[in-house]
């Protein structure tokens, strides 16, 4: 799924709380993306499993909350080398 970031901070498309739990993990993955600059993509691998790649480099089979784990661990690794760089 594309996801942008807007102006005020928002994401387009907005969550949509109806949204079937894979779409939730590629829409969570498409923010991580934004705020990142990395290239990050999810692949649906059926009964709640999922192969994670971020920039060409995977990690596979995951479930939803591990997912949800290794992206935020993902966003955090680059705020802390953002730190290290002075860009943050």
């Amino acid at each position: 799924m594309n996801v942008t970031r807007n102006p005020d901070g928002s994401h387009n498309p907005p969550y949509d709380e109806n949204w079937p739990p894979h779409l939730e993990v590629q829409w969570s993955a498409g923010v991580a993306a934004c705020e990142t600059g990395l290239r990050i993509h999810v692949i649906d691998l059926d009964e709640d499993r999922y192969a994670v790649h971020v920039g060409g480099i995977g990690q596979s089979p995951m479930d939803r909350a591990s997912v949800y784990a290794f992206l935020d661990g993902v966003q955090v690794g680059v705020r802390e080398a953002q730190k290290v760089s002075g860009n943050g």
